[in-house]
Parts: C-alpha cells; sequence; structure tokens
C-alpha cells in the first residue's frame, strides 16, 4: 500500500511517482490539490546523468539492449541509480554495474512498473 504523507517542499520526486501521477491524470483521479503540488511530470524533460551515460557508451550491448528497454523502464532505473550517486558513491557504483550487466544479459530487473499498475502509461510512449 502506497503510504500518503505530506511532502517535504522543492524534495526530488522519483520517475516512478512521477508516472504514478500520469497515470492518475490518465484515469481521471487527480485531485485539484494533487496538481498543485505535483512537479513537471512531463517524460520528456528526464535527463541521463553523464558519468551514467559514458558507463553506458563503453559497452554498446548493454547500451543497445537498454534502449530497446520500454521508456518507463529506462528511467526509473536511470533515476533511481542518479539518486544514489549525491549519497553514497560506492552504492552507485555498484548499482550502476549491475544495471550494465543485466542489460548487457537483456534483462530487465525490479519493480519499475508499479506490479503492472502502469501498463498505460507504457502505451502511450515511444
Amino acid at each position: 500500500m502506497q503510504r500518503f504523507t505530506p511532502r517535504v517542499k522543492k524534495s526530488k520526486w522519483s520517475e516512478l511517482n512521477k508516472a504514478r501521477c500520469r497515470r492518475l491524470e490518465r484515469i481521471g483521479q487527480m485531485t485539484d490539490a494533487g496538481r498543485r503540488v505535483i512537479p513537471d511530470i512531463e517524460s520528456k524533460t528526464f535527463k541521463i546523468d553523464d558519468e551514467i551515460m559514458a558507463r553506458f557508451l563503453l559497452n554498446p550491448v548493454a547500451w543497445r539492449n537498454f534502449q530497446a528497454f520500454p521508456k518507463l523502464y529506462q528511467r526509473v532505473r536511470i533515476d533511481s541509480i542518479q539518486r544514489d550517486k549525491s549519497k553514497d558513491n560506492a552504492v552507485f557504483l555498484k548499482r550502476l554495474d549491475r544495471l550494465i550487466d543485466q542489460s548487457e544479459l537483456n534483462q530487465m530487473f525490479g519493480d519499475w512498473n508499479d506490479y503492472g499498475r502502469l501498463s498505460g502509461e507504457l502505451l502511450q510512449e515511444t
């Protein structure tokens, strides 16, 4: 169950939380109060950290496979790793290595689509 608690002003929203907001808008359940507090949830504004991009480009197979995965998966996985960079560089590097290794094997992992609830989000992305 999702825990609904007040957010700290200017706190960062995860890509998964933004996708959840897009879903609420799409199915008509976003309230006016919710719209007032959500950040820019446009998926086109997402940017991959330069260090992550450089590491991916060292492994063309992993990068090619990763690009074929759903855009939501790409944003959720990258976003979760980017958040670690400022907290703990060792964790950041370990998680980045895992993403590249799994991508090289052409395997997705983790909860990236809210247990299937965000399948409509996948249909709208190209």
